[in-house]
């Protein structure tokens, strides 16, 4: 199968239509007219996971985070970009990015995100609201903590406060604070900013914030599933979260 036709089969599953306006997803590096010898998923297309596709004889590496998301003015070989852009065409790999649009779609991570936390999910914008059995905040953000393995879940808010709605959006949604307000008793999000701390604690609606990893690594499982009946090889990348909390050193 040609990587023309994976791509193909990707964006039927995530319309690149879907992205929002801002967003950089699609094709970043390579080509897509030779035959695919194997499909290396990846949250973020780093030095390792160049390495381990180029190892496991994949050409193909599928990221969330676009590899290119600004504007590049040079390839500068003595910066981690350069270095990996030239890796990857020394050996003929090419990276395909999809980002919001996998967010949004019907079967992407938010949808999943919600399954794994809650029930009847409906899409809403760049989020999804979906319902819990009622609990307070403090008792939901352990839940989420376990369900994602992510000890780093922390909350904004009366840990004691009732709630059974959820607005979530996957990695970073503080700019649907709003939207949240609307429709639901908390966001549920990653990488939120000081302002939206104090805007929450001012307008006394909840807040749990995960890690951004924690809430996309599950993107390796959206693909897998999406390409399963494409008869190729396919690898799940070998990441971890980008930081450590103080309890694993």
């Amino acid at each position: 199968m040609k990587i023309s036709e994976i791509i193909e089969l990707l964006e039927t599953f995530a319309p690149p239509s879907l992205a929002e306006e801002w967003d950089n997803v699609g094709l970043m590096v390579g080509g897509v007219g030779g035959e695919c010898s194997g499909v290396l998923l990846a949250l973020d297309l780093t030095d390792g996971a160049i390495a381990e596709a180029i190892k496991s004889g994949c050409n193909l590496i599928v990221t969330h985070h676009p590899f290119i998301f600004r504007p590049i003015s040079k390839i500068d070989l003595d910066t981690a970009k350069g270095r990996q852009i030239a890796a990857l065409l020394k050996n003929d790999v090419t990276v395909y990015s999809m980002h919001t649009n996998l967010d949004k779609a019907e079967k992407g991570i938010n949808r999943a995100l919600a399954d794994m936390i809650g029930e009847n999910a409906t899409l809403d914008g760049c989020g999804v609201i979906f319902d819990i059995k009622p609990r307070t905040l403090g008792e939901f953000a352990k839940y989420v903590s376990k369900k994602l393995d992510d000890g780093s879940v922390r909350i904004v808010g009366d840990p004691s406060v009732a709630v059974s709605r959820i607005y979530a959006v996957s990695g970073s949604g503080g700019s649907e604070y709003g939207r949240a307000r609307e429709c639901a008793d908390v966001l549920l999000t990653g990488d939120l900013k000081h302002h939206n701390y104090i805007d929450a604690l001012g307008d006394g609606f909840p807040l749990v914030e995960y890690s951004h990893y924690s809430s996309e690594i599950i993107m390796q499982d959206i693909i897998e599933t999406a390409l399963c009946g494409a008869g190729i090889k396919i690898i799940k990348a070998k990441q971890n979260s980008p930081f450590r909390l103080l309890e694993e050193i």
